[in-house]
């Protein structure tokens, strides 16, 4: 018998179901990711940069510019909401693993399914709250930079849209092991 066979026997059947790969996102959801990832990549920039700024701006008093204070905030804000779906979708959210350890099989799933729903019906629920904030202040505008306020609004009403979709995919998905979450990846 070579290694792997002796691997493979050595296996319960529960350890084998989770050798399982496991399915890949459609191709939408995959470029979509692709898209999230680059938005957040563009605001740990501009929040690299702006912070740089303030700095170099305290040490140069000609340089100052009250702007960039915003930009780093904003930027924040868009890279938290940006990558709500995901970190939904690649199982890199925060989540309680305990009831993992201790439910196997048929009770897992469900209670991976069950998961699954609760994040999408809150995602869906916080998307319905970002579009009455878009509808409420459709002309304010931020202090510095003049920003509409709905276009900040926005972030949140697509990552959380996108979270909500990727939680519906898992609910399908939850018979399916859990890829498990990498920040280096390469897609």
């Amino acid at each position: 018998m070579t290694g792997e066979q002796v691997v493979a026997t050595d296996l319960s059947a529960a350890d084998a179901a989770e050798q399982v790969p496991r399915r890949p996102e459609p191709r939408l959801l995959r470029a979509w990711a692709s898209v999230e990832l680059a938005i957040a990549c563009a605001a740990v920039v501009a929040i690299f940069l702006s912070v740089l700024w303030q700095v170099i701006s305290r040490y140069v008093p000609a340089l100052n510019w009250p702007e960039v204070g915003e930009i780093a905030n904003y930027s924040l804000i868009i890279l938290t909401f940006v990558m709500v779906g995901y970190l939904i979708g690649n199982n890199g959210h925060i989540t309680i693993q305990v009831i993992d350890y201790v439910a196997k099989g048929r009770a897992r799933t469900v209670v991976k399914a069950v998961s699954a729903a609760c994040t999408a019906v809150i995602c869906a629920l916080l998307v319905w709250e970002a579009i009455a904030l878009i509808q409420a202040y459709p002309n304010r505008r931020t202090a510095a930079l003049e920003i509409p306020i709905w276009i900040l609004y926005a972030f949140p009403l697509v990552g959380f849209l996108s979270g909500a979709v990727r939680a519906i995919v898992r609910i399908f998905q939850a018979g399916h092991p859990d890829p498990v979450f990498d920040a280096a990846e390469v897609r």
